[in-house]
């Protein structure tokens, strides 16, 4: 145990109240030293809740005091805390300072932000002193056609990107797009507002073909640009597969494990207690939650679980395990549906070889695309 807290007071119905309190609170080695005098210890985690709930039964706590290595180990931290931690940001600030933290895009129109930062990233060094502004100029005007002007400087972490881009023709970026098919999948039903349908009922499309194309022909036959807009219902195919093999080798726990807990303090450990793990075949659990509340320093407990594996040969045929295979294949399936709202059918097929089976559930959902 890292710490722990005793405490002695003074009152009367002790040996009521404190079955009470230990139905929330660790409560042992509770000593009845007088009529009117009893002495207990709880975890120091729990000190302040207990603290609390004996003022409000009324009981006068004589004595308070902490044992352990995390209560020292605090009061030394509490009392050099402020100090260290400007010295620590300082010392942080020195490193750090002459590295580019943050990336500012201005100017931007068409061109994605991200895609711009992405280059610089990969291209040029963060550190302010390896950097030469005029070389990224020349690099995003080489390697982006759609910039006409560029200029960078370095402000504090931030490197700035201001651009221009170039008036590109509206054949390019024109007013009206077509609209697309966002899934794979059945036409059902095309209520056409505007636009050239490309797709018939019945028809099946991949996901990014046309659908609806944004003209129509004048009195003339002559093609004029328009607003795609149609209503469009198509059947997408929602589908899992699961193989099924009916000898496998699975890994499982034995029963034995092993705890690893570690103290960090800005990601740096300060303090570590570990078991000896021998384990030939094992699997971790890792487990982070703040050390104490509303402290100044952020200390961090990092626990992992160590638990050890063994490897088993299971002998299970397909039918034995058919309705679970079928049950977990479709909750694949349906992880995969927009909103599941309108489903109008399901089935699934199975796949026979040799010594494996594959379940394949399909899941068929009706969906307005607009």
């Amino acid at each position: 145990m890292l710490g722990e807290t005793y405490f002695l007071i003074k009152g009367l119905n002790v040996e009521k109240n404190l079955n009470v309190l230990a139905k929330e609170i660790p409560i042992y080695e509770i000593r009845r030293i007088e009529k009117n005098l009893t002495s207990f210890k709880v975890p120091y985690k729990w000190r302040g809740q207990t603290k609390k709930k004996l003022e409000g039964l009324g009981y006068n706590i004589v004595e308070e005091k902490n044992y352990g290595f995390l209560p020292k180990f605090l009061q030394i931290f509490l009392n050099f805390g402020a100090i260290f931690a400007i010295l620590l940001a300082f010392i942080l600030y020195f490193f750090q300072s002459p590295y580019i933290l943050q990336y500012e895009i201005l100017g931007t129109n068409t061109l994605s932000e991200k895609e711009i930062v992405e280059f610089i990233k990969d291209n040029f060094s963060q550190n302010k002193n390896n950097l030469t502004l005029s070389d990224i100029e020349n690099s995003l005007y080489q390697n982006f056609s759609e910039i006409s002007f560029v200029s960078v400087i370095v402000k504090g972490q931030t490197l700035i990107v201001n651009l221009k881009e170039k008036l590109l023709p509206e054949e390019i970026y024109g007013e009206f797009s077509p609209i697309y098919s966002n899934f794979d999948g059945k036409i059902k039903e095309i209520n056409l507002i505007s636009g050239i349908s490309q797709v018939s009922v019945g028809e099946y499309v991949n996901k990014g073909d046309v659908l609806v194309e944004p003209f129509y022909l004048d009195s003339e036959g002559n093609l004029q640009k328009v607003e795609a807009d149609a209503e469009i219902t198509m059947e997408v195919y929602r589908s899992a597969e699961i193989t099924h093999f009916d000898t496998r080798i699975e890994r499982v726990r034995t029963g034995d494990f092993c705890v690893m807990d570690e103290i960090k303090l800005f990601g740096l450990t300060i303090y570590e207690n570990s078991s000896n793990c021998d384990f030939a075949l094992s699997e971790s659990v890792v487990e982070n939650r703040d050390l104490v509340k509303n402290n100044l320093l952020p200390f961090k407990l990092q626990r992992t679980i160590i638990y050890e594996l063994e490897e088993k040969v299971v002998n299970e045929s397909f039918e034995s395990a058919k309705e679970k295979i079928i049950e977990n294949a479709r909750e694949i399936a349906l992880e995969n549906c927009q909103d599941c709202a309108t489903i109008i059918d399901e089935f699934f097929t199975i796949n026979h070889q040799s010594g494996s089976t594959t379940l394949k559930y399909t899941i068929v959902e009706e969906i307005l695309q607009k």
